[in-house]
């Protein structure tokens, strides 16, 4: 039986479910086998289906290329198109998870239990590597509501200034940012402005 659109609390923990879920298993499957983030020198599952959360595409679940279209759930699982349907966008027309956790609209559990508490880290960091583009803000707060240190550090970053020769390219082969982004998280390539968000000109300490 799918999960109607009637019955938004069972919708919002069900999704909520999927999005704990789904990051889990990108960045343990990243992990396996990975070594230190500036050694590596093969994509992170570069290669990944179509996503309506990060691309906004409406394409059956069995169709995806994410779900194994033999399998039978794909037959009971709530389509995303009809699943977040009202959740709040980005300029690109792309889900914006960051309103949607601060808004309520979902609520990830912080554990198998949901007894865990998550202690989030609320600072940015800014990279200055960014050629003529604005800097980018990479802020610590809406990750580290839902994921802990140890999801990217040291396997995806390793902790030191300068330590960490993040590219748009590697990027763009799942690399850094892109272990999660383009596959569960919004994609790099549709919306520069979410990332490089701060001018130039602006007087950083870091």
């Amino acid at each position: 039986m799918k999960i109607g659109l009637q019955t938004p609390v069972l919708m919002t923990r069900a999704v909520a479910r999927f999005l704990t879920f789904s990051v889990a298993a990108v960045v343990a499957l990243s992990w396996a086998g990975v070594v230190p983030a500036e050694e590596q020198l093969h994509p992170v599952l570069a290669e990944r289906g179509v996503h309506f959360q990060t691309e906004g595409k409406e394409i059956p679940v069995a169709e995806d290329g994410i779900h194994d279209p033999n399998n039978p759930a794909v037959e009971v699982l709530q389509p995303p198109v009809e699943a977040m349907a009202g959740f709040p966008r980005d300029s690109a027309g792309i889900v914006d998870w960051v309103k949607a956790l601060d808004s309520g609209i979902i609520n990830p559990r912080m554990g198998l239990t949901g007894d865990e508490v998550m202690t989030a880290v609320d600072f940015d960091v800014i990279f200055k590597n960014t050629g003529s583009m604005p800097y980018v803000r990479y802020p610590h707060r809406p990750h580290t509501i839902w994921l802990t240190c140890s999801n990217c550090h040291p396997k995806i970053f390793i902790p030191k200034k300068g330590s960490n020769p993040v590219t748009m390219s590697a990027i763009m082969r799942g690399q850094y940012c892109g272990v999660c982004h383009g596959k569960v998280a919004f994609p790099p390539n549709l919306n520069c402005g979410r990332c490089h968000s701060v001018p130039r000109d602006t007087n950083l300490r870091r």
